[in-house]
């Protein structure tokens, strides 16, 4: 069974933390009971091999994952593309991965890695969109948490960055410790307006299925912040290409 961080009310981390299993449950990390506690007498039919754990209710209130609701709904292709268009101020990313399977860059990525010219014709459609929308005031930014050494595929988007930054776009990176200091989530979304938040959803192989469009003011309020934190520590695109050119 694998792990894959939600959140935590610790403020470093740890204990107390949620989790998700690549088995489609949640596991808590909380603090161990006393075995004398009376509190064992009050849980119902608890067998042996079971135990529980004490977690502050923010814990839950805050990051355990809940049904889909009126306000989240799953969206892909053209629906998904019409957010970037559509948004009336900012529009704002976390990306986590260290690669993505598109199936528009294969063949580009193969010529980055063979140090051939990459033919970025097909990224021409969402650099004209990001040139339309800032060039109406608005803003389009991401940041980008990497490792200490970049994967090819960080390096080949790194050599892309130059496009996007020239499109309008605000590029930025992050390192992964930092990243994890300030409890960063392990997962890519965007969030448009400070309002609609889109969290992406990938195969393991870093397929894209879709996004799920959540509205609730509280996830969204948890998200803005991650984001402001992660924008204020990140390095800018330029400064942090001069340390690590692509090729």
């Amino acid at each position: 069974m694998r792990l894959r961080f939600i959140g935590s009310t610790s403020g470093g981390g740890g204990c107390p933390s949620v989790y998700e299993t690549d088995r489609g449950t949640v596991v808590v990390q909380g603090w161990k009971l006393d075995p004398d506690d009376q509190a064992y007498g009050d849980v119902r039919d608890m067998a042996d091999d079971e135990d529980v754990l004490e977690v502050p209710r923010e814990l839950l209130e805050r990051f355990a994952p809940k049904h889909a609701e009126s306000n989240t709904r799953l969206v892909s292709g053209a629906a998904f593309d019409e957010l970037f268009t559509t948004f009336e101020h900012t529009a704002r990313r976390l990306e986590t991965r260290t690669h993505y399977d598109i199936e528009n860059e294969r063949e580009s990525f193969a010529q980055f890695l063979d140090g051939e010219e990459v033919d970025l014709a097909w990224f021409t459609s969402w650099l004209d969109t990001m040139r339309e929308q800032t060039a109406a005031g608005k803003t389009v930014a991401r940041v980008r948490v990497v490792p200490a050494e970049l994967t090819d595929y960080l390096r080949y988007e790194l050599h892309l960055a130059e496009s996007n930054t020239a499109a309008g776009e605000d590029i930025r990176y992050l390192d992964r410790e930092t990243a994890n200091r300030f409890v960063l989530p392990d997962r890519d979304f965007w969030l448009f307006d400070s309002s609609t938040l889109a969290v992406l959803h990938f195969t393991d192989e870093g397929h894209l299925l879709g996004a799920q469009i959540i509205t609730d003011p509280a996830v969204v309020v948890e998200h803005a912040r991650w984001l402001d934190a992660a924008f204020h520590h990140a390095q800018p695109f330029r400064e942090f290409v001069k340390e690590h050119p692509p090729r």
